[in-house]
């Protein structure tokens, strides 16, 4: 993977065919964009679900699932697949991103 905003926007799909959305934020441990670089940064958590134009721009809180980058099976071109069910992720109700 080369980019990290390749992700985004990406379909999250489980592996029982199950959908938890487009990834629309992408979580990793630090402060800001300088501990540790940004090479070297792991990606923790994926934040996915239903979202729009205006709950992009953080004018609507979006329904937000969120996804353990250890869940991740495989990242191909058009989707991301996890690991069980979309019953088996914690959706976060009301999450306001942090930035």
């Amino acid at each position: 993977m080369k980019r990290l905003a390749w992700l985004e926007d990406t379909p999250v799909v489980a592996e029982d065919g199950g959908k938890l959305g487009r990834v629309f934020e992408i979580r990793s441990p630090g402060a800001a964009e300088t501990e540790p670089e940004r090479a070297q940064r792991p990606i923790d958590c994926l934040l996915c679900g239903r979202r729009g134009l205006l709950e992009r721009l953080g004018w609507k809180e979006p329904d937000a699932w969120a996804v353990p980058w250890s869940a991740v099976l495989s990242v191909r071109t058009h989707e991301i697949l996890v690991r069980g069910r979309v019953d088996d992720y914690r959706q976060l109700g009301g999450y306001r991103s942090e930035a």
